[in-house]
């Protein structure tokens, strides 16, 4: 027996049993020890010292080691039938199990020995005892080729005991189908083993034998079949559909197959649950053989197709079965019918790349389309090249293959291998012939699929070929956009260095980089950014978001941070920014014609009181002149009960008293000239209509007088009480008196027309202070904006203001040692009684002075007593330093006019310009205007 095959062979229990009996007694004083003596005794076949260890502990006759196996188990497996036969007679329990619920009989059954089997038997054995996977030692006999154990166990069997099932609801007849032991098939039958009953995958024996290599399977499956050569039986199909005949297909077993067939009632054609038949299994396995013998034996002549409506035949040619497929063509009931999607066996071989199936049925099949469409409108030649096989693709193309043939899409085999990213094939195609510059219907072009591909280099080749990286499809979209909406940064950097601008907006508005911010690709953003893109371009629809709003929708808070520091706005900050804007150009508009209209009317009311003011001057002039020439002609003729109304002049100094007069101005208490005034008549030679005339002259006065802004409206109602108290009398006979005064108006008429008076002033009042506050407001915004501007400007000529100094200096030094170089003059000492020569005189010779040393002093000038003059200032002539030219402290003369010094000579012919000396303060004032005239400057 071997031994080797146990978890622990004899040698190593023996290492284990020695290295154990080595060891000092003191150890080895407990059970443990002792257990470990009696199971090396069982190994090594020590019977005396086995029945010794016995005796002197009866426990130990079942003692358990670490698997809980006891000597008993270890006699059986180490053939020791004479240890075997002491401990049973010393009582062991011949029924004890170990750790995977094994007995002795299990061990003996799985070792094929018979001796033991016989022996534990007769000791009662319990043959139904099942481990762990629920297994008999009936189902452990199956594994040897021979049946004596089998049939020894049949012995102490009932008959229904034999189709005891184990954890996979296997009986011993599956197990001894499985190991191909066609002689336990045989005793199992004689003892009454159902055939038929499916195991947890659904499979009778039957499966299990023609699920075998071995041609001397056939045994075994006649044995199975001669028992009930049914045809459900023959036909059974498990669980997943699969017959005996689809599992002797599987593994190529011919001489099974031919035993299968052979019998009528076998269904060949028969669907498994993904409707492939033994057919199908045979083909896409390539087992020639097999296909000629199944179509030999196919009597209903027609060859079955799967659920996606492939034969076969389809699935030899995908397979590159040559020989298969050879046999399929040669057989007269097959043809190369298409699929549910219109491809043929000839498609599916291009497709896999099968140039070998190609070739046999090119030359098989003189008359095969090669151009033919799928449903689609799909060729071979589309297959070919989206799978990207080059040889397959050049053999199509050798047998006149159209290179441009396009599809429902109106794609041509090379757009599908520009999808693909299949550069050999590209390249292949183009030298074919096959055109760059079409589109499909939606109007991408060949870039467009292969910037959605993400293929670069691909891209780098179209792009060689004089495709624009520009070119947009129907929606406007550019190859750079698909690119971006993949994130592949690569295919996007090859685009934009060939001059793909991404700033480009489709129809909706949309730029590559709302693709990318949308998606989250923080890379093609950065990448995008680098090529100029513009990071608030605003979409064309209702939202008008920018790709920062794209980020925010998708909560990308990496690309939200990157966009905010790279200066990105959302659309509402951009609407606030512009709502800002409108505001303040609104506010302008709105003050520019408020001002233009105020300036406007102040306009119009300055010429109307000036016009008012003529023509009172002229009314007055005529009235005055009036009462001079009624007065001479007849002076007392004014009546005392009917006084006149006082002229506008006589009632001007009313209006300098601020108690207003509740009598009429023509009243008993009048006194002096307004007395007087009441009292005359005119003559009787003037004309009837001059009180009319009067009086009408000075209602218009009134009316067009212009009234200044702070009179009060008392003071108005006295200047108009003149006139407003009366009206015009009549006499009896309705007729007006010429020349008297009128009538006293009612009180509450009066009251009305100072209210109004009131109200007209006070509205004139409010109107030119709104009009005083809009000009200030304007002055002031205007001195805000050009102090602005200085800031500015004062910004940008900081940096230049050390150059600028220095180069001042530097020149002030150049003229300061000039002047050292040429001779001091004499000093001329001017009296104090001296006077300037007139400005006429030239034959007078000034005196020869450095002009820089009069303007910021020398110490030859500071010991010396001050010059003095008739005049405030010492002037110099300018012939004192003809030799100097035009002496400029300041290169910016339009901003220092004021700080140049002109220096010329002057012309004798003209009067001589003067030059006032600086005082010293002044000469500090003009060194720090100039030098903050410099920070201002450039």
């Amino acid at each position: 027996m071997i031994i080797d095959e146990t978890p622990f062979s004899f040698h190593q229990v023996v290492a284990v049993v020695e290295k154990t009996m080595n060891r000092s007694e003191n150890l080895f004083f407990a059970g443990s020890s002792l257990a470990s003596q009696v199971h090396a005794a069982a190994i090594n076949g020590d019977k005396g010292a086995l029945h010794k260890l016995i005796i002197g502990n009866s426990a130990l006759k079942d003692k358990e080691d670490q698997f809980g196996r006891t000597p008993l188990m270890y006699c059986v497996l180490a053939d020791r039938l004479d240890c075997a036969d002491t401990l049973l007679k010393a009582g062991a329990d011949v029924n004890k199990t170990d750790h995977s619920q094994r007995t002795a009989l299990h061990l003996a059954a799985q070792k094929g020995n018979y001796r033991f089997m016989k022996l534990l038997l007769t000791r009662r054995a319990n043959w139904m005892q099942k481990d762990l996977e629920e297994m008999t030692p009936l189902h452990l006999t199956t594994r040897h080729k021979s049946p004596k154990c089998l049939a020894l166990l049949l012995k102490f069997m009932a008959p229904g005991e034999v189709d005891t099932q184990d954890k996979n609801k296997q009986t011993a007849l599956h197990w001894s189908a499985y190991y191909n032991n066609p002689e336990h098939v045989k005793l199992l039958i004689k003892h009454d083993s159902n055939i038929g009953i499916p195991d947890v995958e659904g499979k009778i024996p039957l499966h299990w034998a023609a699920n075998h290599k071995d041609p001397s399977a056939v045994h075994t499956v006649r044995c199975i079949l001669d028992a009930a050569p049914t045809e459900s039986l023959l036909n059974w199909q498990d669980y997943e559909g699969r017959t005996p005949l689809h599992f002797a297909v599987a593994d190529g077993n011919v001489t099974v197959v031919d035993v299968l067939t052979s019998y009528e009632s076998c269904n060949i054609t028969s669907y498994d649950n993904l409707f492939r038949t033994p057919l199908h299994w045979a083909a896409l396995l390539g087992h020639a053989q097999i296909v000629h013998l199944l179509l030999e034996r196919n009597k209903s002549g027609t060859i079955p197709s799967d659920s996606q409506g492939a034969t076969p035949l389809h699935y030899a040619a995908q397979s590159n079965f040559a020989e298969t497929v050879k046999v399929f063509l040669k057989h007269p009931s097959v043809k190369d019918d298409s699929d549910l999607e219109g491809r043929t066996s000839f498609m599916w071989a291009a497709g896999k790349g099968s140039d070998d199936v190609l070739r046999t049925m090119l030359s098989l099949k003189s008359d095969i389309d090669i151009n033919m469409a799928d449903k689609y409108g799909g060729t071979a030649l589309h297959a070919a090249a989206l799978s990207g096989h080059v040889s397959t693709v050049k053999l199509l193309l050798e047998n006149n293959a159209q290179v441009d043939a396009t599809d429902v899409m109106k794609h041509t085999p090379l757009f599908r291998a520009c999808e693909m990213g299949h550069k050999d094939v590209i390249q292949t195609l183009i030298k074919g012939g096959a055109r760059v510059d079409l589109v499909d219907q939606d109007g991408h072009s060949l870039l467009h699929w292969a910037a959605l591909g993400g293929n670069a280099d691909v891209c780098q080749i179209l792009i060689e070929n004089k495709i624009n990286p520009n070119v947009q499809d129907y929606a406007g979209r550019t190859p750079l956009q698909c690119a971006a909406y993949g994130g592949y940064i690569n295919c996007m950097a090859v685009l934009m260095e060939n001059n793909a601008d991404p700033n480009i907006q489709d129809k909706e508005g949309r730029t590559a980089l709302h693709w990318s911010c949308n998606n989250g690709y923080l890379d093609a953003i950065k990448l995008l950014l680098d090529f100029a893109a513009f990071p608030n371009q605003m979409e064309n629809n209702e939202e008008r978001y920018t790709p920062l709003d794209y980020a925010l929708l998708g909560e990308r808070h990496e690309v939200i941070q990157f966009m905010l520091e790279h200066g990105a706005l959302s659309i509402a900050a951009i609407q606030d920014i512009a709502a800002f804007k409108i505001q303040a150009v609104y506010k302008g508009y709105k003050v520019r014609k408020a001002f233009r209209d105020r300036k406007n009317l102040l306009m119009k009311h300055e010429q109307l009181r000036k016009d008012a003011a003529a023509k009172k001057r002229e009314e007055e002039n005529k009235r005055r002149e009036a009462e001079q020439q009624k007065g001479r002609l007849s002076p007392d003729s004014c009546r005392p009960h009917a006084p006149l109304c006082l002229p506008r002049t006589q009632a001007e100094p009313h209006r300098q008293s601020r108690a207003p007069s509740k009598q009429p101005p023509c009243s008993d208490k009048a006194q002096g000239p307004e007395r007087k005034a009441c009292r005359r008549s005119p003559g009787r030679g003037s004309p009837s209509r001059a009180p009319q005339k009067e009086q009408q002259l000075s209602s218009d006065l009134q009316r067009t007088e212009p009234r200044k802004p702070n009179e009060t409206a008392r003071e108005h109602s006295k200047g108009r009480s003149a006139c407003v108290h009366f009206s015009p009398s009549e006499g009896s006979d309705g007729n007006r008196r010429p020349g008297v005064c009128p009538a006293e108006k009612p009180r509450e008429l009066r009251l009305q027309i100072i209210q109004r008076e009131r109200s007209r002033k006070e509205l004139f009042r409010r109107k030119n202070k709104a009009a005083a506050i809009i000009q200030r407001a304007w002055r002031s915004y205007q001195l805000r904006k050009h102090l602005s501007h200085l800031l500015h400007v004062k910004q940008l000529g900081a940096r230049d203001m050390d150059r600028w100094n220095r180069e001042c200096l530097a020149l002030i030094l150049q003229v300061w040692r000039k002047e050292l170089e040429l001779k001091p003059p004499k000093t001329m000492a001017v009296s104090k009684t001296t006077k300037s020569p007139p400005k006429g005189s030239s034959g007078t010779k000034p005196t020869r002075h450095s002009v820089l040393k009069q303007i910021y002093g020398s110490q030859e000038g500071k010991v010396r007593q001050r010059t003095r003059s008739s005049k405030a200032h010492s002037v110099l002539g300018l012939n004192s330093v003809s030799n100097l030219q035009c002496i400029h402290l300041l290169e910016n003369s339009g901003k220092s006019q004021n700080f140049s010094y002109n220096l010329q000579s002057a012309n004798p012919s003209r009067n001589k310009l003067k030059l006032r000396l600086p005082k010293e303060e002044d000469c500090a004032r003009g060194a720090r205007i100039a030098s903050a005239d410099f920070k201002f400057s450039d």
